[in-house]
């Protein structure tokens, strides 16, 4: 300030509640607006001001820079100004208030928004009530009947397939801004909110309860950030409660292609595993969870479907029939044998090991640790590895045969990516799971125990259980390249049992847990059906086994059909499930006489699970199976963020490794599958600062 006729303003616009700029000023700005800006006005006061119009007319310079005539009211009308001077810094000089349009962005033109096209103009708020009671009016049903709203709408884009990101918003200064307006901005009476729960229902899938992506409603990424909102609120003040269906693959499979058929399930378990909150990541590639599910209620909403308590003690082949261990007698036309596997343990029978693999075995291994000070862990795998990273509270030895963990998914280099994790030298950020499935507490009988096991466990699983030690520290000790040579006993009070390493170290412990791999549940078959060198049952790229009408799917069967380039086995859930649904349609096709194609699955690996909180992604030969080590990696490493490596060779991708939240699956998905001659990019393939996924889809 110069002196008290000449005052310099500094405008700050404030975004969400936060100053832009800390100075102060000897006035207080009282208009917020939308977006962020920053003005300089400098005014001239005359001595005796009479009224709003006279400071108007003196006003003279905007930016330093001097505005006069029609422009200088255009200027004014045009910023949004309400200015009230302290009485502490300006005595004598009345409150001042300029206030003019709303609008940051409004036109500097003569059109004002009284003359908007109303078709397009979104600066009226409906309430939603109004919206709830819209959707139930004549109106609602004359313009989109009985589909969903976004049925008729239809997304504008360059090429043959629409890009999998839709628009960040089609409304901009209060108007519709593009001439295809997703189905919520089209219409303003479609209003997100927690209440409006027909609304949201439409945009939730009826068949496995996730939310619809936007490449098939077309929602706006404004819109659907909305609608992920109102739909979490929803379920907190409890307006939707989705039971989401129960999938059995090969039972519910049948009973969908084969309708006019009786469907048996013939299950050990008074509990049946079901796949269920399914999400498709591209098309080969879905996550999903495991769910235990009463027998009862699988019953009653499958009504087809019969379900049979009981253990398969043999299988007539000839006859088509099955025996269960009460003598009951099951006539069938086409079987399929869903057996699964059993741990392979590093010693039977003995109390002090103990077998991940089921509902009961982790119960059992619930139980015991709430009292252990050590456990001793063997194994490379899944279960070992995610062991490792949820169990605290107590010291584990993890005892590998190889040269580093998690061989079985990961390679060295992803291995180093997860050693913080692992040896917990970070801080480990504590995150409830919010685990969508139903539990149960089943309690076996004792004929059960020990004979009979249920399904094995899937995605997730220790997220239902409390594992947790009664230690307050936590340690990880891991001896590398070492196998269990041999378990004694001891009488002393230090530990209940010893194991003795092949590298010559003894560790005590209070007990082992046993996660060395599984083996195919085959046994009442063997004499019946042909099995392959690993125990498995022969299949045929049909499933089929040997004997006829009789089919097979999962870890109890071993795939001899002519594998494509970048497909192989893995006893693993997410191929159990695929089998299970291709063996439905080979048998119902089989009922048809009619032919089948091999499903696209079998087409390349692909694999979804998550190791140390970390989303891990495997695609093809993404360890280089079957390349006899003739390949080249590229490597990307963000250090407690992502690990990203692509297998490649002649130029082309073979198998990609994705750690984290890389979004880059369906790009490899597509250049595995469609081999095309990357040579040309070369390092560039992984650059950060090019989107290289947008280029490819």
């Amino acid at each position: 300030h110069t002196n008290v006729n000449t005052l310099s303003l500094e405008v700050v616009l404030i975004y969400r509640g936060v100053f832009l700029n800390q100075k102060k000023h000897p006035c207080a700005i009282g208009t917020v607006h939308e977006y962020i800006v920053v003005i300089i006005i400098q005014m001239k006061l005359p001595d005796e001001m009479s009224d709003l119009e006279e400071f108007d007319h003196v006003f003279g310079m905007v930016n330093g820079k001097k505005v006069r005539g029609r422009k200088r009211h255009q200027m004014i009308d045009n910023i949004k100004i309400n200015v009230h001077f302290l009485d502490s810094c300006y005595e004598g000089v009345r409150p001042i208030t300029i206030a003019v349009a709303q609008n940051c962005e409004a036109k500097t033109d003569e059109v004002t928004e009284n003359k908007r096209d109303p078709s397009i103009d979104r600066t009226i708020e409906i309430p939603v009530e109004t919206s709830i009671r819209y959707l139930k009016s004549e109106a609602y049903k004359t313009t989109y009947g009985n589909n969903p709203v976004w049925t008729q709408y239809r997304r504008n884009h360059k090429g043959a397939f629409p890009p999998k990101k839709t628009r960040k918003t089609c409304i901009r200064g209060g108007a519709i801004s593009t001439g295809s307006p997703c189905p919520i901005c089209r219409d303003e009476y479609l209003v997100l909110d927690h209440q409006n729960v027909d609304l949201l229902k439409q945009f939730v899938s009826p068949h496995t309860g996730a939310v619809l992506q936007p490449i098939k409603t077309g929602l706006c990424q404004m819109r659907q950030k909305q609608l992920l909102v109102a739909l979490e609120r929803a379920k907190d003040y409890g307006y939707i409660t989705f039971d989401v269906p129960f999938r059995v693959s090969c039972a519910e499979g049948l009973a969908f292609l084969c309708p006019e058929e009786k469907v048996t399930l013939i299950t050990a378990s008074p509990l049946i595993k079901a796949v269920t909150n399914i999400v498709h990541l591209t098309k080969t590639l879905c996550q999903f969870d495991i769910q235990e599910v009463d027998t009862g209620k699988f019953v009653d909403s499958h009504p087809t479907i019969s379900v049979v308590h009981n253990a398969v003690t043999s299988v007539d082949t000839v006859q088509h029939t099955v025996t269960t261990a009460t003598g009951k007698v099951v006539k069938y036309n086409k079987l399929c044998l869903c057996t699964g596997a059993n741990p392979k343990l590093i010693a039977d029978r003995n109390q002090f090991v103990l077998g991940i693999r089921d509902t009961e075995s982790v119960e059992e291994f619930q139980g015991r640790i709430k009292n252990a000070r050590r456990i001793v862990v063997v194994g490379n795998g899944g279960i070992a590895t995610e062991i490792v990273h949820e169990v605290e509270g107590l010291e584990i030895i993890w005892a590998i045969k190889d040269k580093h963990i998690s061989a079985t998914f990961v390679d060295p280099g992803a291995a180093e990516f997860f050693q913080t994790k692992l040896l917990k030298n970070e801080e480990k950020k504590m995150q409830e799971t919010t685990v969508k499935r139903l539990k149960f507490t089943v309690g076996a009988t004792e004929q059960q125990k020990g004979t009979t096991r249920g399904a094995a466990l899937g995605p997730d699983w220790h997220a239902s259980f409390n594992i947790q030690g009664n230690q307050t520290a936590s340690k990880v000790t891991v001896e590398y390249e070492t196998e269990v040579k041999d378990i004694t006993t001891s009488d002393d009070e230090s530990w209940p049992v010893y194991v003795h390493l092949t590298n010559g170290k003894v560790y005590g412990c209070d007990f082992i847990v046993s996660a060395t791999g599984v083996m195919p549940n085959t046994l009442p078959f063997q004499d019946k059906l042909q099995l392959a060198d690993d125990g498995g049952i022969k299949v045929d790229w049909k499933m089929a086994t040997s004997a006829e009408d009789v089919f097979a799917a999962g870890d109890a069967c071993s795939t001899t059909w002519q594998r494509a380039e970048h497909w192989f086995q893995m006893r693993l859930w997410t191929q159990a499930r695929q089998m299970g649904m291709y063996a439905a349609k080979s048998m119902a096709a089989s009922l048809a006489s009619e032919d089948v194609i091999q499903d696209f699955c079998f087409e390349l690996f692909s694999h979804v699970t998550r190791f140390f909180g970390y989303k891990v992604v495997l695609l093809g030969l993404y360890n280089g199976q079957t390349l006899n080590g003739n390949y080249e990696l590229l490597l990307r490493v963000t250090k407690g963020h992502e690990y990203v490596k692509l297998v490649m060779k002649d130029g082309k991708m073979q198998g990609a490794v994705l750690i984290g939240e890389t979004d880059l699956e369906e790009m490899c998905e597509n250049l595995i599958l469609n081999q095309l001659d990357l040579s040309i990019y070369g390092e560039d393939l992984l650059n950060p600062d090019i989107d290289i996924e947008d280029y490819f889809d």
